[in-house]
């Protein structure tokens, strides 16, 4: 499947990776209750959630020069995670979606959201668990539950809210419909009619995937294998 199908496919069932999507969709749907807040978006990428920012927030969307070029849409302030030129204790919100494992230096980077966050204010913040490496090679470490709280905790937050995404069963159904494409995707960059044809023949397996996940995500498994987490912490009260 081309890439322009997968983005209209993007966040439905029909979506290869619709099992990880759906959470990210829904942990953002807590954005559209900021009313008249300065926002921080580091690493924002495309920032697909524009439409729940509601117009009397101040949105400023932060990327890196090198790595947002493959993006549409261009940041606000273009910086470095760990040196943000914004001044102390002035954002309400700062968002990190799926950003964290591509930094080099985690840690600066918490200290930089702990510095420019204002007392009381809220840090929104996405990573993966199991997942593929993306973004080659600037795709660095994993964190689990406890080493992510842990480094949150040593910056200075403490966590108020932590949804775990998926579970074992459909973290390893994702992976084998991540694992398609890839084959995919390799097999197209040698042979491309060879490559479409994979496609075509590969997607109805996608979906036969997805429809068995459906029922799996509402049953009591275990967590331990995981898609990755959504956090929202606050600057910890001394």
């Amino acid at each position: 499947m081309n890439r322009h199908l997968l983005g209209l496919l993007k966040g439905t069932i029909f979506h290869p990776q619709w099992m990880t999507d759906r959470f990210h969709i829904q942990s953002k749907k807590c954005l559209s209750k900021l009313r008249n807040s300065m926002v921080l978006d580091i690493g924002s990428g495309n920032a697909s959630y524009l439409g729940l920012i509601h117009p009397s927030n101040n949105l400023y969307t932060i990327d890196y020069p090198a790595t947002n070029k493959k993006y549409q849409i261009k940041p606000t302030i273009f910086s470095d995670a760990r040196c943000l030129p914004v001044a102390d204790a002035q954002a309400d919100v700062v968002l990190l979606f799926e950003v964290l494992e591509h930094v080099e230096d985690a840690e600066k980077v918490i200290g930089e959201i702990r510095r420019v966050l204002r007392p009381g204010g809220e840090f929104y913040l996405s990573v993966p668990f199991i997942y593929p490496i993306h973004d080659a090679p600037n795709d660095y470490c994993r964190f689990t539950v406890y080493g992510l709280t842990q480094i949150l905790k040593n910056g200075g937050f403490e966590v108020a809210k932590l949804d775990i995404h998926g579970n074992t069963l459909v973290a390893g159904l994702q992976m084998f419909n991540l694992g398609l494409l890839e084959i995919c995707r390799d097999i197209y960059l040698k042979r491309k009619i060879r490559g479409l044809i994979a496609g075509i023949l590969a997607y109805p397996i996608t979906l036969a995937t997805n429809l068995l996940a459906w029922p799996l995500f509402h049953l009591p498994l275990g967590q331990s294998g995981n898609f990755g987490y959504f956090l929202i912490a606050k600057i910890k009260e001394v």
